[in-house]
């Protein structure tokens, strides 16, 4: 994927390291993990979205996505070689994974977010009669006690 800034080179430079080669299998693997990152961004955010055609932001959001597919690919929690160990914080993302954070940007850039409609339930003791939506509350309408 090499379209709108979705990179493998900007995504080393990300990592600070110079770019490889295409061809060669870290550039293979960086790729693959750009493409995944953006498909899983964008199947979350809105249809129209395209590698070559979405919102500035979420090139960024690809990249860190991507940045943290291509670090840990196996998504492992814990690392120990020897004496010394390392352990990703609790909570951290792993792989793929969106944080809170990122859906909730996603939502905001793709026209999500705001007011949302919620379906309320009301329990009503049926009496023989239909009741609930649509049919009316018998005693809402009818007055019936």
């Amino acid at each position: 994927m090499t379209s709108a800034g979705l990179t493998v080179a900007a995504l080393f430079a990300r990592l600070g390291r110079p770019a490889p080669e295409p061809g060669t299998p870290d550039w293979e693997r960086a790729s693959a993990a750009i493409e995944d990152a953006f498909w899983v961004i964008a199947a979350h955010g809105h249809r129209a979205w395209t590698p070559e055609r979405h919102p500035p932001v979420i090139r960024t959001l690809a990249l860190a996505v991507a940045d943290r597919r291509f670090r840990n690919p196996e998504g492992y929690v814990q690392e120990q070689a020897g004496e010394v160990s390392y352990r990703m914080p609790d909570g951290s993302p792993i792989g793929l994974a969106l944080t809170r954070g990122e859906v909730a940007l996603i939502d905001r850039v793709s026209g999500r977010g705001g007011l949302k409609s919620v379906q309320g339930a009301r329990s009503v003791a049926s009496r023989g009669l239909r009741t609930g939506y649509p049919y009316p509350d018998p005693e809402d309408s009818w007055g019936l006690a």
